[in-house]
Order: C-alpha cells, then sequence, then structure tokens
C-alpha cells in the first residue's frame, strides 16, 4: 500500500460543481493541503464523462456534486458507476440529500462530505481515505481475478463445492471440456452425481476428512455421455464469507490403470513362458543327455540298439524344437499385444 506522503503527491482531481462559488472554496481548501495537485473542473455530466472518455487524461479522484443542470440524484450515481471508469468518487451533497448520500455508499461511491461542513482538513482527510480504500479494493479485485485465473485455467478438472451439501458452486473450464456438462449443467448438480451409487458414501467419507493421505483412493466418475472413467481427488477446505468450501481436483488415471493392467497381463505372460522354458525344455534336454551318456558309456555295438537310440534322440529333439518354436510364438505373440 502506498504511503500518505504517496497519496498527496501527483494528485489530478476532477471536480463537477454547478455552484461556482463552492467550487471556488472547495479548491481553496486543496491548494492549501496537497502540493503539486492539478485541479479539474467542469459544471455538468455530458462535458466530464467526455474529459473521462480520453485515456489521456489521468484523474486520481472525482469531487461530484448530486445536482447538476443535466443529471442529479442517484441517475447520476448510477450514471457514473455503469460506465466503471475504476475511479474513486466522493459525493458533495447538503443536508437535505444526507440520506441519499448514505446510500450511495453502498452502490460503490467511496465516501460523502456535506459542503457546509467541509475545511481542508477534513477534506483532506477524506480525498486520502477515499485513495487508500480504493487501493484496497483494487488490490482484492485483482487477487480474486488471480484465483480466477488460477481455478479456470487450471488443465486439471476443479470444482468448488459447498462443504456441506457437496453441491456444485463453479467448475473450470477443463472440467466442462474433459466431462462434457456446462457450467449450467454441472451448477444444477451435487458432485457425489459424477459418482455412481456404490461409491456415495466413500466420497462423502473422503471428502469429510482432514487427512490428506486419503487423497489416493481410486474412484469412477460418470461423463456427460455416459462413459466412465478412473480417478484420483484431491481436495483442500477454504473458508469463505459465505462459508465453509471444498476445492476438489480430479486426475484421470484410467489410462495408468489400463497401462498397470496391460503390464499385469503381459507379466502373467512372461512368467508362462519362463515357466515353460524351464521345464517344458528340460524334459527332452534331459532324455537327449541321458541317451548321449548311455551310449558313450555302453559303447553299444548291437544294431537295433543304437537304432532304438538313435530313434529317441530323434523324438526328443524334435519335441524341442517343436517346443523353441513355441516359445518364440509366444513371444512375437505377447509383443504385438
Amino acid at each position: 500500500m502506498k504511503s500518505i506522503r504517496q497519496y498527496s503527491q501527483n494528485l489530478s482531481i476532477l471536480i463537477i460543481e454547478d455552484n461556482q462559488g463552492d467550487f471556488i472554496l472547495i479548491e481553496d481548501h486543496l491548494l492549501e493541503k496537497f502540493k503539486n495537485i492539478d485541479i479539474v473542473h467542469f459544471t455538468n455530466f455530458e462535458n466530464s464523462y467526455d474529459y473521462l472518455q480520453n485515456p489521456d487524461q489521468k484523474v486520481s479522484l472525482i469531487l461530484l456534486d448530486l445536482h447538476l443542470p443535466d443529471l442529479k440524484g442517484m441517475d447520476l450515481i448510477n450514471k457514473f458507476l455503469s460506465y466503471n471508469f475504476q475511479i474513486p468518487i466522493v459525493i458533495l451533497t447538503g443536508y437535505s440529500d444526507l440520506d441519499l448520500a448514505k446510500k450511495s455508499l453502498q452502490t460503490g461511491i467511496h465516501d460523502y462530505l456535506i459542503k457546509d461542513e467541509i475545511n481542508p482538513e477534513i477534506l483532506y482527510k477524506t480525498i486520502i481515505f477515499a485513495l487508500n480504500r480504493s487501493d484496497f479494493i483494487n488490490q482484492i479485485e485483482e487477487e480474486k481475478n488471480n484465483y480466477e485465473n488460477l481455478f479456470n485455467f487450471n488443465p486439471q478438472p476443479t470444482w468448488l463445492l459447498e462443504a456441506e451439501s457437496l453441491q456444485i458452486l463453479n467448475a473450470n473450464i477443463s472440467a466442462q471440456m474433459n466431462y462434457g456438462f456446462n457450467l449450467d449443467l454441472f451448477q444444477k448438480m451435487s458432485f457425489l452425481q459424477l459418482h455412481p451409487d456404490e461409491e456415495v458414501q466413500l466420497v462423502k467419507l473422503k471428502l469429510s476428512s482432514k487427512e490428506v493421505e486419503t487423497s489416493k483412493n481410486h474412484f469412477t466418475h460418470f461423463l456427460a455421455d455416459g462413459k466412465k472413467i478412473n480417478v484420483d481427488i484431491y481436495f483442500k477446505e477454504i473458508e469463505t464469507v459465505s462459508g465453509k468450501r471444498l476445492i476438489v481436483q480430479s486426475n484421470d488415471i484410467s489410462e495408468t490403470l489400463n497401462h498397470i493392467g496391460t503390464i499385469e497381463i503381459q507379466n502373467k505372460k512372461l512368467k508362462e513362458i519362463a515357466w515353460t522354458q524351464s521345464h517344458v525344455v528340460r524334459a527332452p534336454i534331459a532324455r537327449i543327455l541321458a541317451i548321449i551318456n548311455l551310449i558313450e558309456e555302453e559303447q553299444l555295438q548291437n544294431t537295433d540298439e543304437i537304432s532304438f537310440l538313435l530313434k529317441q534322440l530323434k523324438l526328443s529333439t524334435v519335441e524341442m524344437d517343436n517346443v523353441v518354436r513355441e516359445i518364440v510364438s509366444e513371444t512375437n505373440r505377447f509383443r504385438s499385444e
């Protein structure tokens, strides 16, 4: 926030007052209290509006009489506020319009001054207060806009919920695009309607929990077209003027879970292949080794016996070749999936 000295420097005050005597008095008060002040004077709404429309004109504050030749009262106030010049306005009024001046504070007017009570000190304090209040309001508005931008442009689907009922109060652009519901439809829904009936109680329990660890539970969400997706839900409770609210964010994990499922299937197939390699292949190999050992040890001379063993050796070799072919085929099919 600025200091009082900063507010007092390089001021440009627009006075809209059709009474020349009142203007001269206010001008004298301003010149007495402020250094480096620029005072601009108009006597009606139309000329002051034209002046404010010029982007080159920088106005710090407007002192506005409630009774101008071309516009007066609430019509004058509403007209000024409708143009949203983003300039603090202080009403100049008499005792007869005091109620109206007080009412104007509820519409966006920063303050009011009773002409008969104006003196340099009161005018100075009122202007400083109005400028300070305007800066504070602008700062709040800027922070509000920043929050809204962070909310709306968050790439993750995000909702603002009423904490007790879980009614959807707002949904960001990502939620609307990914789920297929526009904002009006979302605002007619409870967050629970995105979930199947069997998950409702678990969702209620989760969103009422203060434990961060529970945010890792998997849930199911329905899209507008009826499609189901798997999601993780993360949330944060916040306090607002209107009561407790929940900011809830979802993360679509459908592809992740599908990928995990694919990996599990692949692991199962790898285990089957490994079992085949370790058991089925070993049987014909064991028979081949046994036949070779028998031939070496016995030094067989009988032609029939040799012929029989060679036949068994061939059968075991063919069997092993078939097993290898089956392993290669399974591996290729596994890779293609």
